[in-house]
């Protein structure tokens, strides 16, 4: 099911609702174990953050389309996708 830009993070939480849920059938107490805390770093200085536009996802060129069983969201070139990573903890700041 798609749901928008943040299904990965709603695909974690049905699963461990789904764990939970689990977990209590079996007669357990429904309690998750959720590892170390991890500590993200605050951002200090505002004035070092770099605003970035997404890339654009390479998509497969109209005229090829009808003719193939290739994919056509070809995805994003090996730097752009780490560039792209580097965006995740603060949306468009690097």
């Amino acid at each position: 099911m798609a749901r928008g830009p943040d299904e990965v993070i709603r695909a974690i939480t049905d699963g461990k609702n789904a764990a939970r849920s689990i977990d209590l059938y079996l007669n357990g107490k429904g309690i998750l174990n959720k590892g170390e805390k991890i500590d993200i770093p605050e951002i200090i200085d505002e004035d070092e953050l770099v605003s970035h536009p997404r890339f654009p996802i390479e998509l497969l060129p109209l005229e090829q389309r009808g003719n193939t069983f290739d994919e056509v969201v070809v995805g994003y070139h090996k730097l752009n996708a780490i560039a792209e990573a580097m965006r995740c903890l603060h949306c468009n700041r690097r």
